[in-house]
């Protein structure tokens, strides 16, 4: 007995119709992706972060930073101090004039300020960042410059507060 000649092709349109319903279910799974990413564009249309959430910079290595460099560093803190940290946070974000020749108030300082803007600089507001916002403001805020004022105190330099 001898296999009929079109054994083969009816293996190969087997194998064929199993890809193309393969391929079938990626099309629908692309399909619900492409809706998918429709909806969260609806969703952040209008947003001026274009819906991204803030991404840190990276760490100052404060104890390697010379000269321009760490003079940078420094103003971007200092910026945020006078924009932000001071004006929102009244006294209990009291902060000695020497702050900047402390490196214990440039490391508290650099991740404050990351912190706060990755807590408030999102384009929506969830029950965990909800959460995380209160954590900042009534634990770390203040025991972070309650250590910053001790770190301070017995600073000799003038013009301190």
């Amino acid at each position: 007995m001898t296999a009929a000649p079109d054994g083969g092709l009816a293996a190969a349109l087997r194998v064929q119709a199993a890809h193309d319903d393969k391929l079938s279910l990626l099309e629908e799974g692309l399909a619900l992706l492409a809706e998918r990413v429709g909806e969260i564009r609806d969703k952040l249309d209008g947003d001026p972060g274009g819906g991204m959430p803030y991404r840190p910079i990276p760490a100052p290595r404060w104890w390697l930073l010379k000269g321009d460099e760490r003079a940078a560093a420094i103003n971007r803190l200092r910026d945020w101090v006078r924009a932000v940290y001071q004006p929102s946070y009244g006294q209990v974000a009291g902060l000695p004039s020497c702050w900047a020749h402390h490196p214990f108030c440039l490391f508290a300082l650099d991740w404050l300020s990351e912190l706060h803007s990755v807590l408030y600089l999102q384009p929506g507001r969830t029950t965990p960042v909800l959460t995380a916002q209160a954590e900042w403001q009534s634990r770390l805020l203040p025991a972070i410059t309650e250590a910053m004022r001790q770190e301070c105190a017995s600073c000799t330099r003038s013009g301190h507060d």
